[in-house]
């Protein structure tokens, strides 16, 4: 059985953050949203418009981008304390690729462990999933507690080299497991190669969940994507008109045989030194 996390998020640093995305897979960031702010999401979500999932019939996915249809979730895409973070994990020439809404009913089943990280395509979700990197961060809107549709995850499975972490496979269950209660208002950030799962809702109430998703600007999509059909519900910052640019931005020619181009530049987003560790 999956044990629940006992890691102390709120006393991390920002290089501490970093730290434990990249070696664990994900990091926590509590309270990141205030009470007001996700009573204000939930009201201007209340009438958006939702559908079936492929694993539930119950009304759990939301029929179009969150922050196409409202202002408060607009607002989220460059929203500062989230964006100083994912810059520094990333660095400050990111594309915003997606953004999702997912309610988790009374009675919802479970969801099977399994990567956002699909580098060939598929059926499901075209070539949205095939960067090579990116980020995804889930905002929650209620408590989940250990029995609302909590997370599950396998940490460290975003680094795994085995057979066993190919990203198209799914799992019922790891002995390794571990479950990640998240407050109302707290976000989950991780990379999506790492393997994670929803256990079942049972209770009485449903959990709301805001799903967002950011790349740098070299990790482009494997083929081209669809340009967003609908423009961000408001006006949005200028920081997020550079994050709603082409979902296709290269920030480089891409040629075959192209030459690797040297540069120097000291690279302080790589040295070993960022996790402010010997």
């Amino acid at each position: 059985m999956a044990t629940a996390t006992t890691v102390d998020f709120r006393r991390m640093t920002i290089p501490e953050r970093v730290y434990h995305l990249e070696t664990e897979g994900y990091v926590i960031l509590p309270d990141i949203l205030s009470g007001n702010d996700v009573e204000r999401i939930k009201a201007e979500l209340e009438s958006l418009p939702m559908r079936p999932s492929f694993y539930s019939d119950a009304p759990t996915f939301a029929s179009q981008p969150p922050h196409t249809y409202s202002v408060a979730c607009s607002d989220l895409i460059a929203y500062p304390p989230m964006l100083d973070f994912l810059e520094t994990l990333m660095g400050d020439d990111l594309v915003f690729m997606h953004s999702h809404y997912i309610l988790s009913h009374p009675g919802q089943p479970p969801l099977e462990l399994h990567t956002d990280y699909q580098p060939y395509g598929s059926t499901y979700s075209g070539w949205l999933e095939s960067c090579p990197v990116r980020i995804r961060v889930l905002y929650y809107l209620d408590d989940t507690g250990t029995d609302r549709a909590p997370l599950r995850i396998l940490p460290r499975s975003h680094i795994c080299m085995h057979a066993d972490a190919h990203p198209y496979k799914r799992y019922r269950a790891h002995a390794d497991e571990v479950l990640i209660p998240i407050e109302a208002g707290g976000a989950f950030v991780f990379s999506v190669r790492l393997f994670h799962g929803v256990g079942p809702n049972t209770t009485q109430q449903t959990r709301g969940m805001l799903e967002y998703d950011y790349r740098p600007s070299w990790a482009r999509p494997y083929q081209p994507l669809e340009e967003w059909a609908q423009p961000p519900a408001g006006e949005v910052s200028r920081r997020a008109e550079k994050l709603l640019r082409s979902r296709n931005t290269l920030d480089f020619r891409w040629e075959f045989d192209m030459k690797r181009e040297t540069r120097d530049e000291p690279a302080p987003g790589m040295t070993p030194r960022r996790w402010n560790k010997a």
